[in-house]
């Protein structure tokens, strides 16, 4: 059972100012000393309160967790269903052409199952911030072992939210929306943000894409909204970017897909992931690793 009194610190006892915390940031600003990583209470702008996870320790702390994406049961057909909720939940229906949660104030799930079901809280589409972190975690791991779990933590630090009004709400809904068919490809593909990595290396992250798609992938960036020649559109490619020339890679090296993508293989949180077999590492598909990682998304 896990041991919840060691995590959930929402009233960690510090010389605070009179401040609202609207994110992690905020609580590590607002402390005499350095709070640890664990569970928070957040208020939104509305006076909305919800809790959230805050990574104290990397780059000086002061990260919030905002969302987690992994693939809905790939194995046993849980793909392009209700469970993908940051594809179109339509799977392959041309009807759905948008990844609506991309670019929306929904919310859904919860912090403590991060790793084992979709979650975005209030603070994706609320909190202003500069930049992005990415961990991936093995799916199904317990809040207390994310970070010793995380074989991959990669962040930018070029404050690139400035240009895109403070987040990934903003960036996608008024500057790059995830919307199949409307946009020209390569010319329309979204900014490629350097990362550095904390953990791993760009070279072992590569290596669990699919052989096929290996070649058109450069290590130590983010991608976003990259298309493909069929102009799919897909949100993030993790810690890679794609080459201008790559005209098939982006179902195979990047997640959060719309439903009128080209194929019914090209469908789900994951797109064209198991393209050649589930986990198969062969061709289009990724490894059991990488299909079976859940991507915890942070900003500050």
């Amino acid at each position: 059972m896990m041991k919840t009194s060691v995590f959930i610190v929402s009233l960690f006892v510090v010389a605070a100012k009179a401040a609202r915390n609207s994110s992690c940031k905020d609580i590590l600003d607002n402390s005499v000393t350095r709070p640890p990583s664990g569970i928070y209470t957040l208020e939104d702008s509305r006076g909305f309160q919800y809790q959230t996870y805050c990574d104290m320790l990397t780059n000086m702390g002061g990260w919030t967790l905002i969302a987690s994406v992994h693939e809905n049961n790939a194995q046993d057909n849980g793909r392009c269903t209700r469970g993908d909720r940051w594809s179109s939940e339509q799977g392959a229906s041309s009807l759905q052409p948008r990844a609506e949660n991309w670019m929306n104030q929904n919310t859904f799930g919860n912090v403590i199952s991060a790793t084992a079901d979709d979650f975005k809280s209030p603070g994706y589409f609320d909190i202003k911030a500069k930049n992005l972190m990415i961990w991936q975690v093995p799916n199904d791991t317990p809040l207390e072992d994310w970070r010793p779990a995380s074989y991959m933590r990669y962040r930018t630090e070029s404050d690139f939210f400035d240009y895109f009004n403070g987040n990934l709400f903003q960036m996608y809904k008024y500057f790059f929306p995830i919307v199949s068919n409307q946009y020209s490809w390569p010319a329309d593909n979204g900014p490629q943000i350097p990362v550095v990595f904390d953990e791993g290396n760009g070279g072992d992250l590569v290596s669990h894409f699919g052989p096929s798609v290996q070649q058109d992938l450069t290590p130590g960036y983010i991608q976003f909204r990259a298309l493909n020649t069929y102009l799919d559109a897909f949100a993030i490619c993790p810690g890679v970017k794609l080459s201008e020339s790559s005209a098939y890679g982006a179902p195979h090296a990047c997640f959060g897909s719309t439903g009128d993508n080209a194929g019914t293989k090209y469908c789900g949180d994951f797109a064209g992931w198991t393209y050649s077999g589930y986990g198969t590492h062969t061709d289009w598909s990724v490894d059991k690793y990488l299909i079976e990682t859940t991507f915890l998304l942070f900003y500050r």
